[in-house]
């Protein structure tokens, strides 16, 4: 069932005094199963409106409730817009059920319309038959995490175009960071933007796909950008001027001693490293590096932290 609501909260330690808002929401559970699922609200939509590809209700499987949407096979084809969006941060979120031996897809979009071929997609996720995802974000393709079959799974796509910066996250865990603006395919410049999610029945080896959505929410969060991906607390690292047109220093804690530190562009190419020797601050000379933004990771086995720097 669709429903539209204002719902406003405090995160806890890491994301705090911020505001979200449900834009749209839906379970399924308010139509028809056996029944198409465009046909049944106009908030979904067909990926071209001049070739009507439905996806079915389904009383199959459901993650909460009595029906799922079920995208089964490359004749369903289905888009749900949003926006779009040119500031803010959005969270797409969704629940996720791989029957076993099948696979599945599904994009977010830069832009997208059902009456035009001018789509520019931000990334495309692939699930094979035994239930491991890659994807294609910024022109690299990456990933082998496993979310397994027969049972749901947690989906997030984050797009914050305030700081051009996207994240997939599968299980509550962040598995990809990219520039969200960059062309999924070819890593080109493109728009930042989000306009739609489309769930298209195929799968990692573009053939059928067979697989269910339920408990579909697109947030709206206010006062709040992505932070930075640890695995930890830590209370002293602090990376600066960021951004940077040539140099930046970074605070290295105690815990990271004997490790390395790295800097990666968002091909995953790693374009400085060195080791961590002392807890000090630690100075880097970025002057030859192209513009655009880049992931610092620190890494010693047992402590992990990794933060973006912006070179312009």
């Amino acid at each position: 069932m669709k429903k539209k609501l204002l719902s406003l909260f405090a995160f806890g330690a890491v994301l705090t005094a911020s505001a979200q808002t449900v834009l749209f929401e839906d379970n399924f559970d308010s139509y028809t199963a056996g029944s198409g699922l465009v046909a049944q609200n106009v908030s979904w939509a067909y990926w071209s409106s001049a070739a009507p590809s439905d996806a079915t209700v389904s009383s199959d499987f459901a993650n909460s409730g009595a029906n799922s949407a079920n995208v089964n096979g490359t004749s369903n084809d289905i888009v749900l817009p949003i926006g779009p969006f040119s500031s803010g941060k959005y969270d797409i979120k969704f629940k996720m059920y791989l029957p076993a031996g099948a696979g599945g897809y599904f994009n977010a979009l830069h832009t997208w319309s059902g009456t035009s071929t001018a789509y520019q997609w931000a990334c495309d996720v692939f699930f094979d038959g035994t239930g491991v995802a890659t994807w294609t974000t910024g022109g690299t393709q990456g990933g082998a995490v496993t979310v397994g079959t027969d049972t749901w799974f947690d989906v997030q796509i984050t797009a914050d175009m305030d700081n051009d910066l996207g994240r997939i996250y599968l299980n509550g865990v962040a598995a990809n960071e990219w520039q969200w603006s960059l062309n999924n395919a070819n890593g080109a410049a493109g728009a930042n933007t989000l306009a739609a999610v489309n769930f298209y029945g195929t799968n990692a080896s573009n053939t059928n796909g067979n697989y269910y959505i339920d408990d579909v929410q697109v947030i709206e969060s206010t006062g709040v950008s992505v932070k930075p991906l640890t695995s930890e607390k830590i209370s002293k690292v602090s990376v600066y001027p960021n951004p940077t047109n040539s140099n930046f220093s970074i605070e290295i804690p105690e815990s990271f001693v004997g490790g390395e530190i790295s800097i990666i562009d968002l091909t995953g190419k790693v374009v400085m490293r060195d080791r961590i020797t002392q807890s000090a601050v630690k100075r880097f000379d970025v002057s030859n590096l192209n513009d655009g933004i880049y992931l610092i990771r620190m890494n010693n086995g047992a402590a992990q932290f990794t933060d973006r720097l912006m070179k312009k």
